[in-house]
């Protein structure tokens, strides 16, 4: 399990002023909330990037489906041999 605070920081706060304790713990807590605040950016950016993949892929599955309905027959013969077998 890792540890909050390392034996040499325990140390020193055994030795120092209960005021500088106080600052070195308010110190980490405020890094901790700036990190919290760029981590709820980066997953609002991760978020807002997904949705427009979401919206981009569901575009292009349309565009294909558009253009299968698009194709007609998938073949013809140049030379009339499908004209010829539907009349028989």
């Amino acid at each position: 399990m890792s540890k909050i605070i390392t034996d040499q920081q325990i140390d020193l706060a055994s030795e120092a002023e209960p005021a500088e304790v106080l600052f070195a713990v308010h110190r980490r807590i405020v890094a901790a909330e700036k990190a919290f605040v760029n981590l709820k950016n980066v997953v609002s950016d991760f978020s807002v990037e997904l949705e427009m993949l979401k919206e981009r892929i569901k575009k292009l599955e349309n565009n294909i489906v558009d253009s299968k309905e698009d194709v007609g027959t998938p073949y013809s013969s140049v030379y009339g041999e499908d004209e010829q077998e539907e009349s028989k």
